[in-house]
């Protein structure tokens, strides 16, 4: 999960609409295109998320069983530090864009900085965060197992890592069975997708995201040395997995 070499090429039309929004543009739209569904026009209040607008329940979940020292991976606009500031916890925001760097510091999230995770240096913390199916920054099962071995290094002794994620034997049933499951005789995995971002004139770089059922999850995580639950259950193979530091 290293993002901050070519991320502004990538992220730039989320940060510019972030940015927008902020700044009063309320009725913005983002396209999200992908390599296995149709164009989605996404309202950028769905990534900014208002305050007064309540979070989704595995959200809600996640921010529950946050403890001790916090580092939100790929913060975005900050609403959920936000809300952990609020119940006093002490958080780390840390995303690639400038953009949204800027939008977080302007809503009050207190520490904010550009990076990925080794914008932390050798600092450690109790909970890692990655929430709107932030694990998907990995890009692929290798970069899963990657990411993992980092996040063990930055966690305290019982540390944990809090992220959602999807099935997409669920979401897209017919293409999973297409593809040929877990058994692809090219040894693909379905859950590994190419993304794209535009807005407005501003097209944004590719780049690989990963969805990834609890089933293949756990074991990466086990592998890694890492327990591995899933909390809470959400719509379209949605799920809120915790991985503790073993």
């Amino acid at each position: 999960m290293n993002d901050s070499g070519d991320g502004e090429a990538r992220w730039a039309p989320l940060g510019r609409a972030l940015l927008d929004y902020h700044h009063g543009a309320t009725e913005a739209v983002l396209t999200v295109h992908s390599n296995l569904w149709e164009d989605e026009p996404t309202r950028v209040e769905e990534f900014y998320r208002p305050m007064e607008v309540e979070l989704p329940e595995i959200e809600r979940r996640a921010l529950a069983l946050c403890r001790g020292r916090v580092l939100d991976l790929g913060a975005g606009a900050g609403r959920h530090v936000l809300e952990l500031q609020r119940t006093g916890r002490e958080v780390v925001a840390v995303d690639v864009n400038r953009d949204a760097i800027e939008v977080m510091h302007d809503r009050g999230v207190r520490d904010a900085r550009i990076g990925d995770i080794d914008a932390t240096g050798t600092e450690k913390f109790d909970t890692i965060l990655l929430m709107m199916h932030g694990i998907g920054l990995v890009g692929d099962l290798g970069g899963l197992e990657a990411f993992l071995d980092r996040a063990r290094r930055r966690l305290r002794p019982n540390g944990q890592v809090l992220c959602d994620s999807a099935d997409l034997s669920i979401v897209l049933p017919e293409t999973w069975e297409e593809f040929g499951g877990h058994d692809n005789p090219e040894g693909r995995y379905l859950g590994e997708v190419i993304f794209r971002l535009s807005y407005g004139e501003m097209e944004g770089a590719p780049y690989p995201w990963l969805f990834v059922d609890a089933q293949t999850f756990e074991r990466v995580a086990e592998a890694a040395d890492f327990s591995f639950t899933v909390e809470a259950r959400g719509a379209r193979g949605a799920y809120l997995a915790r991985l503790i530091r073993t």
